[in-house]
């Protein structure tokens, strides 16, 4: 079985080597340059598709390259809902929520179950997201980072430190046991930093497989400050294990 998997990744791994190579590749050339059927290829298509590496076009498909430069717009839609339906499950009526700038992390405002909330975010484009009459929606203030449309500063971190959450929701950029949890930017990690150190109940952390085992610029926290990480099925389980082994509870939803 191990040796399966293993067979399974590698010619994935050289389907989306192929399709770097050439702009773009039918099912049949794919097949006829690995030496296996139209049937496999066609599986291993559907799951690199379902994982958004790759885009599935009429008679052909082509690497999806927005899938590794811009983690958090060009995520697999799927996984990101899956991730925020999961992640409503530890919150409770009446408790404060903080929600960092994420799109995965900000999902959870369109699932949540519970009532009379109070949500906290740095995260402006929670003003297209739909809203419960009994929940209150703070936005921190601050200065505005485009295009992820995120309030970051001085005035952001002073609402933050004033307040105690029940519960935050961090997405990031990277997940490592060795550098810990990072983002691309600065000022977001030092607003994310302050969301943590104000949670006092149940800290959850939210990212699909791309950013597992991977380091971005800023250093966030340890992956031990947390309580839960969310993920999806796809991660390498070397890392998975690693995690679990620091005393956080992971959750691969499928």
């Amino acid at each position: 079985m191990k040796n399966s998997i293993v067979n399974i990744e590698k010619r994935q791994k050289d389907i989306l080597e192929r399709l770097q190579q050439k702009e773009q590749m039918t099912t049949y050339e794919l097949a006829e340059s690995l030496k296996v059927s139209i049937s496999t290829i066609r599986r291993d298509l559907n799951l690199l598709e379902e994982k958004n590496e790759i885009i599935r076009h009429y008679g052909f498909c082509s690497y999806n390259y927005d899938n590794r430069t811009d983690f958090d717009q060009s995520g697999p839609e799927r996984l990101k809902q899956s991730i925020a339906r999961e992640a409503c499950k530890y919150i409770n009526d009446y408790d404060t929520v903080f929600i960092n700038s994420s799109s995965t992390a900000l999902k959870v405002v369109e699932y949540v179950r519970a009532n009379h909330l109070t949500i906290v975010t740095n995260n402006v484009k929670i003003t297209y997201s739909p809203h419960k009459e009994n929940c209150n929606y703070i936005l921190t203030g601050g200065e505005m980072r485009f295009p992820k449309e995120a309030l970051v500063g001085d005035i952001a971190l002073n609402t933050i430190s004033s307040m105690n959450a029940d519960v935050c929701i961090i997405g990031c950029s990277g997940v490592s046991i060795d550098n810990g949890v990072t983002t691309k930017i600065l000022n977001e990690s030092t607003i994310n930093e302050m969301m943590i150190r104000q949670t006092f109940k149940c800290k959850i952390l939210v990212a699909d497989h791309r950013k597992i085992g991977l380091t971005s610029k800023f250093k966030i926290a340890d992956i031990s400050f947390f309580d839960y990480l969310i993920t999806d099925k796809f991660c390498s389980e070397k890392v998975i294990a690693e995690i679990k082994n620091v005393g956080v509870k992971v959750i691969q939803i499928s």
